[in-house]
């Protein structure tokens, strides 16, 4: 919940733009005089730390995130959440596939890529600035707030360097259109949330599974190798990639939201906390079991529609099962 209605200040601003050019300039001038693969270490401590610390861009994390705020804070902030991160992995799924850019030689251990995507932008930098810079917006008069986040996005910006899994222009051309797309949601989200909640549920529903699944099929049949074009053997439509998760994530969660806000109408904020709380565990609980559950046998599949059905699962469960339940638990 967005604690103003002023998007941003004048000041805010500034700083923004102050803070996007810096790094911008300063990466590309040290990339110009010859510092694009100098950032990784060589030390095992050292990346086994940050192979940590990148996980705060990974997709349970993010799942994870929304999911307490969903449950035991605010839905209309944890459904922009998830869309300026999945706007966000749109976006760099189908600029990687454009530029076809390589990885760093250090990607590849034992003669096996880590990562077999595409390396131009960092999808980890990108998520991140999409992510915790939405966040960071909502909360941006809590000014330790922001700053936290502006830590926790450079943290995982560079473990993508340190971990030899992306060069420095990789970082940078993430962070730039993380930028970008997080400030178009912010403008756009308001004026496109009020046309739609203007529209009945039939076409509400329509839109959602239209362009769910149009985001989805153009991805996957324009780029079919996506995200194992660096692997030693491409595999189309393999369980890669992130045009299923968005594809899926907006299906699922998408038909979830309107259902839900149309019969079940859970509102957390109408909860105590010791209430919030259970609910809490038993949708984290919930969450786990169904994810790692898909996960394990993703491997019997190994298909991009299972994966579109998989993050489609995960959403409608925890956009409409989950807030049902926990109506009909207070309502006993």
């Amino acid at each position: 919940m967005s604690e103003s209605s002023e998007i941003f200040s004048k000041k805010q601003l500034i700083t923004i733009g102050v803070i996007f050019l810096v790094v911008v300039v300063v990466g590309l001038i040290l990339i110009f005089v010859g510092y694009n693969d100098a950032f990784y270490s060589t030390s095992p401590t050292m990346r086994s730390i940050f192979k940590y610390i990148t996980y705060l861009g990974e997709p349970i994390v993010f799942i994870v995130i929304v999911a307490i705020f969903f449950i035991a804070y605010d839905k209309k902030f944890a459904k922009n959440l998830a869309l300026s991160l999945m706007f966000s992995t749109y976006v760099n799924e189908f600029v990687k596939n454009i530029f076809m850019d390589p990885r760093p030689a250090t990607n590849i251990v034992d003669s096996t890529p880590v990562e077999t995507s595409y390396g131009f932008p960092s999808n980890h930098t990108q998520s991140a600035v999409a992510f915790w810079g939405y966040f960071a917006y909502n909360f941006r008069k809590r000014l330790y707030i922001p700053i936290i986040l502006g830590v926790v996005i450079f943290l995982v910006s560079i473990s993508r360097l340190i971990v030899g899994v992306h060069d420095l222009q990789d970082v940078i051309g993430g962070f730039a259109i993380g930028v970008v797309v997080v400030m178009l949601f912010i403008y756009l989200e308001p004026h496109g949330t009020k046309l739609f909640n203007a529209l009945k549920l039939p076409l509400k529903l329509v839109i959602v599974i239209v362009v769910s699944l149009a985001l989805f099929l153009v991805g996957i049949f324009l780029f079919p190798t996506s995200g194992t074009d660096l692997a030693l053997v491409r595999v189309a439509f393999s369980d890669a990639g992130g045009f299923a998760q968005v594809g899926g994530v907006l299906f699922g969660f998408g038909i979830a939201y309107v259902l839900e806000g149309e019969y079940v109408k859970y509102d957390p904020s109408k909860l105590d906390w010791k209430w919030r709380i259970i609910n809490l565990v038993i949708g984290l609980v919930i969450v786990f079991v169904i994810y790692f559950g898909l996960e394990a046998i993703k491997g019997v599949f190994d298909s991009v529609f299972y994966r579109f059905a998989r993050y489609a699962i995960i959403g409608f469960i925890l956009g409409f099962i989950l807030p049902l339940i926990f109506v009909k638990i207070h309502k006993v």
